[in-house]
């Protein structure tokens, strides 16, 4: 049974969180959307969905697999089996369980601070996290609203859900605890100055991001460890926390 990564951007990539569940045994079925394969329509021997990023806006509902990305989050919610969106994939997952999301007035560039909330210092996922941390984040998009009985895991001055939970399984992260400081570096270098409309300085970012790469490393290593040991573990899929959607 593997987890199921959907990938939007091309090159594909899931990150430290791909490479922390290699690590724990985890099989990983990849399908790259973004590369022109199509959402599975079936969750059968699945016991985890991550829904990465991408430069595509999770409110253009004329791209078609947008639409059956959402009914597979949705059903995967509904199964009890575990979901982590980054980014477009958070995006995905709030307005798939009710939510919406709406372009921001200045796109969140850069290495923004943070904040968990009182709920998310909490959280397993943040277990070993500083409470208010310098992550990478590039997205243009933001939930505006959370789909009910959501919680509010962390925000910041840019983007008010940063992190939020949906009962016991089910993650979405608005910034990128996938990368680490090089990909974020890369990120600035293959992008034109004013990218999505924002006057970050993309060299001195990339700069910024190697020199406190110690850093953002742990913090990316950490967290993905906590997604693959928490989220995700074989124990949970052992003791029938998957086997419930197989007839």
């Amino acid at each position: 049974m593997p987890i199921l990564i959907l990938e939007h951007s091309d090159p594909p990539g899931s990150g430290s969180i791909g490479q922390a569940f290699t690590r724990h045994g985890l099989r990983v079925r990849s399908v790259r959307i973004g590369a022109g394969e199509s959402v599975p329509h079936e969750l059968d021997d699945v016991y985890g969905v991550v829904s990465m990023g991408g430069r595509q806006s999770a409110t253009d509902d004329s791209l078609p697999w947008i639409s059956d990305e959402m009914n597979l989050l949705k059903s995967a919610v509904n199964a009890g089996i575990p979901v982590l969106g980054v980014c477009l994939g958070a995006q995905l997952l709030a307005r798939a369980l009710g939510g919406q999301v709406a372009r921001m007035e200045t796109p969140s560039i850069g290495l923004p601070q943070i904040d968990l909330s009182p709920v998310g210092r909490d959280d397993p996922l943040f277990r070993g996290l500083p409470w208010f941390g310098t992550w990478p984040s590039w997205h243009q998009d933001e939930i505006v609203e959370l789909p009910d009985d959501a919680r509010t895991l962390a925000g910041s001055a840019e983007c008010k859900v940063e992190a939020f939970a949906h009962g016991i399984s089910a993650y979405g992260v608005q910034f990128h605890p996938e990368w680490t400081a090089e990909p974020l570096a890369a990120q600035c270098e293959k992008n034109d100055p004013g990218a999505m409309g924002s006057d970050v300085d993309l060299v001195a970012l990339a700069a910024t991001a190697r020199d406190q790469a110690e850093s953002i490393n742990r913090q990316s290593e950490r967290f993905a460890v906590n997604v693959a040991s928490y989220l995700m573990p074989v124990e949970r899929v052992n003791q029938g926390m998957a086997k419930d959607i197989h007839h």
